[in-house]
């Protein structure tokens, strides 16, 4: 009996070992590219071409921080105004899109179709989110082409809207799903409308989920580059993706200055993932779980 007892517990030891190991290799597997982006941004020009490359800068310089910090206080660099229309672009199309998304995926959670129609229903929403973007690029610039609004902020604002609303319809509704319908009922008891209901007691329960949805849509919005790449052209507009790429060009890739800029436009995201952080791990655990 005490050997059996033993052997589940080695067994049990192992199986640990292993969910451990797995999960160490595959975290730093994810992360690498990161690390080698900070790394490649402290690298001299020397290093960066050298033959050998080096897991850890040899002579470690802060010239492409320097660079970029004041590219971006600088009024007259773009790299300013890549800040700028990012900012802009995320905040008002996850405002946008949480707007929405909260009504409809609310409307999803509590109004059931005969049968199994609402399902089916929020299956169809999440397949414009299926979509690979290349194959809608060329449609979108002819439309926006013929609305004449190729190369402004608001193409970017109705293109990252379109393409983030089902994903937040698909969160939202999960999270609107663990929240107990009895409370609604009880504020209808007590003279709410159901209107009045959702906004004074079914959005405040569900304020974790909101944050947690808000920040996939900013860095699915903050990170996008193949419709910034293909609708915007002037740097007046340009996001941080397609601005980044311009270090990009025919003759010279400047690998330390566009690491080093990457590795600033993170900042941002991280900073309010910081902030909300509380938040999110409620809402991650709120209705994640449940499809």
């Amino acid at each position: 009996m005490a050997q059996s007892v033993q052997s589940i517990r080695d067994g049990g030891i192992k199986v640990k070992l292993f969910r451990a190991c797995f999960l160490t290799i595959t975290i730093l597997f994810i992360l690498f590219p990161l690390y080698w982006m900070i790394i490649t941004s402290f690298k001299k020009e020397g290093e960066l071409f050298a033959a050998k490359q080096t897991f850890f800068p040899k002579n470690i310089t802060w010239q492409h921080y320097i660079d970029s910090i004041e590219g971006i206080l600088s009024s007259n660099n773009p790299f300013m105004q890549f800040f700028i229309n990012s900012t802009i672009v995320s905040s008002v199309s996850t405002i946008l899109c949480l707007t929405i998304g909260a009504f409809a995926a609310y409307s999803l959670a509590r109004f059931k179709l005969k049968g199994k129609r609402t399902e089916r229903l929020s299956f169809a929403i999440l397949t414009a989110r299926m979509l690979p973007p290349i194959v809608v690029v060329i449609p979108l610039y002819l439309i926006m082409q013929k609305l004449g609004l190729v190369n402004t902020l608001w193409a970017m604002l109705i293109v990252y809207t379109g393409f983030n609303l089902p994903f937040v319809v698909w969160m939202m509704k999960a999270f609107f799903e663990e929240i107990p319908v009895e409370l609604e009922e009880s504020a209808m008891i007590d003279g709410h409308s159901r209107i009045m209901a959702f906004f004074t007691v079914v959005l405040p329960l569900a304020i974790p989920g909101l944050v947690a949805t808000s920040i996939f849509t900013v860095i699915l919005t903050w990170n996008e580059f193949l419709f910034a790449m293909f609708l915007l052209n002037s740097t007046d507009v340009m996001t941080l993706p397609a601005g980044i790429s311009t270090f990009i060009t025919q003759y010279k890739t400047n690998w330390g200055a566009l690491c080093a800029a990457a590795t600033v436009s993170i900042l941002p995201v991280l900073f309010f993932s910081f902030i909300v952080q509380k938040h999110l791990v409620r809402g991650m655990t709120m209705g994640a779980v449940k499809g």
